[in-house]
């Protein structure tokens, strides 16, 4: 009897084990999701709101089916199946609608719909995230029934554009930099006349590669104007916080995010204002690299709905460099402060913003070997009249510049936290500073970027009933590209020298920093590099920002 009880006693262990391995692979593998019984799925597709330009144009649905449940996987991106409907007769109203079924391969985890044949309303009417995005799980199984509403809306701005130049004027940038800075902000109207797009091959990493299929890019090389109308512009676009972008849902694979569809909502009013400052080279942050023509570097404000500050955000080097509130930072009539750095080893540096002057943060530069030969850091500038100068909006006097606060200006230090006081966040010693002697020029012009649809076309939605645009303009606004003569990477050894790219155009829609103002500025966020971080250097409250 004993070996029976033996035996019976390692079956009960196995099937127990057996158990807890079905389960716990069923619960970490969500997404693998296996169909052994293929059967027909019933798709039903709806479209709302069909702009007149696309009647009697023919549209269809392609299905895509993805086997991903690492999206990092080499053959993530290559679909398992592909399936198109068709849709019989051209559009002819302002809504249509279609029922087909279709057998649905035995394993995937994502399903991509996309509506097709609506290429002459890109840009100007969106019909929400195309592609639709949707994950295998047992209830879609179960229901056998998949259904999704493509719903368009005008691309064009809700915020009427006095009320953007106002908000946009309201908080136009202080900028100090080291006085000896080769490169100061200047316009892009000035290479309207060499405007001619080209095509560069992307780099293999590149996951668009992957994604779209897609092999090239755009890019415009433009003549070397560094000492030619040098008048700084400042660029900016106002709009609602709640914006959404194509792709952007959790279902969404890697690298399917589409700049050119976005829609506005107005949500509880808060609006992003976004700035862009255009420099005609970028040299650093070392004599080494990362050297290209043109840089567009930005921030961007979240105000309330009737243009109070709440928060600002910074970006640089591809990265988040500061999101805090904007009591943090100083600024003067609403106008805030901030810093440009230069680079070391005699490198004008690459023009990344701070709202705090006087420290430098040691960079990656890809390796250790490039960082022991390059040693890159940004130098940001400090407030002051001896070594510094600035570019001012133009609704500032000399007058308003006679006593400059610097510093949280708190004077009671006890209701900093302990978690408050480190080293970082410990308040500077506030100086008022008589800024008159610093003042180098004036931010001439604040240009609106138009919706690059729309631009010079009938409105529509348009609280403005326009879409004129400068000529000068117009180019710039439409173009979907790299502006400048180095388009991507380039590493030249005999030279010592790193090509790097030159930057994506503006608006927000495009430029790869820029991407993270769809988020909103909300959370307090810095980036930390090599050594040093870009976080606030002081802590203030109600009384820090200058009236």
């Amino acid at each position: 009897m004993k070996p029976i009880k033996k035996t019976a006693t390692y079956i009960s262990l196995a099937v127990f084990l057996l158990c807890v391995t079905f389960c716990s692979s069923s619960n970490g593998k969500e997404l693998e999701i296996t169909n052994i019984n293929p059967s027909p799925i019933r798709f039903q597709f709806k479209l709302k709101s069909i702009p007149k330009e696309l009647k009697g144009e023919r549209i269809s649905y392609t299905l895509q089916f993805y086997f991903c449940p690492d999206s990092k996987a080499k053959d993530c991106y290559t679909p398992v199946s592909t399936k198109t409907q068709k849709i019989a007769k051209p559009l002819q109203s302002s809504i249509d609608q279609i029922t087909f079924q279709e057998v649905i391969p035995n394993q995937w985890t994502h399903l991509s719909i996309r509506l097709e044949g609506i290429e002459k309303i890109q840009g100007k009417y969106s019909p929400g995230h195309n592609p639709f995005w949707i994950q295998n799980t047992d209830s879609i199984l179960k229901k056998q029934n998949i259904t999704h509403e493509f719903t368009f809306v005008s691309q064009e701005n809700l915020i009427p554009n006095r009320k953007q130049e106002e908000l946009a004027s309201k908080f136009a940038p202080i900028l100090v930099f080291h006085k000896d800075k080769k490169y100061l902000p200047t316009n892009i109207e000035k290479y309207a006349n060499f405007f001619h797009p080209k095509e560069y091959t992307l780099p293999n990493k590149d996951i668009r590669r992957k994604s779209l299929g897609q092999t090239t890019w755009n890019y415009v090389e433009f003549p070397d104007l560094r000492d030619r109308e040098t008048q700084t512009h400042l660029y900016y676009h106002v709009r609602y916080a709640k914006t959404t972008v194509s792709g952007t849902t959790k279902e969404t694979l890697p690298g399917f995010r589409d700049d050119g569809n976005y829609w506005y909502e107005v949500g509880n009013g808060d609006m992003v204002i976004s700035y862009w400052i255009w420099y005609d080279w970028n040299e650093g942050p070392t004599k080494f690299g990362n050297i290209h023509q043109g840089d567009l570097e930005s921030y961007a404000l979240l105000v309330s709905r009737d243009g109070k500050p709440k928060r600002i955000l910074l970006t640089g080097h591809d990265h988040i460099l500061l999101d805090t509130d904007f009591r943090n930072i100083n600024s003067l009539k609403n106008h805030p402060i901030l810093y440009v750095a230069k680079g070391n080893m005699g490198s004008d540096g690459g023009n990344p913003t701070s709202a705090y002057g006087g420290y430098t943060v040691k960079l990656h530069a890809g390796n250790a070997l490039f960082n022991y030969i390059s040693d890159p850091w940004d130098v940001f500038p400090s407030f002051d009249p001896e070594n510094s100068i600035l570019i001012i909006p133009k609704d500032l006097s000399e007058k308003d510049l006679t006593s400059v606060k610097i510093g949280s200006g708190i004077k009671d230090k006890s209701i900093q936290t302990k978690e408050d006081s480190e080293s970082d966040n410990l308040p500077e010693p506030t100086r008022y500073i008589d800024a008159r002697k610093m003042i180098k020029q004036k931010i001439e012009r604040l240009v609106a970027w138009e919706e690059p649809g729309w631009v010079d076309q009938t409105a529509d939605k348009d609280p403005d009933g326009h879409h004129k645009v400068d000529p000068k303009l117009s180019s710039f606004f439409k173009f979907r590209g790299r502006l400048g003569k180095h388009p991507r990477s380039d590493l030249r050894i005999r030279e010592l020298h790193q090509y790097g790219e030159s930057p994506e155009n503006a608006p927000f829609k495009t430029n790869i920093e820029q991407h993270y103002t769809f988020e909103s500025p909300k959370s307090e966020r810095s980036y930390t590099d090599r050594e040093g971080n870009y976080g606030p250097k002081f802590l203030g409250d109600d009384s820090t920002p200058q009236k």
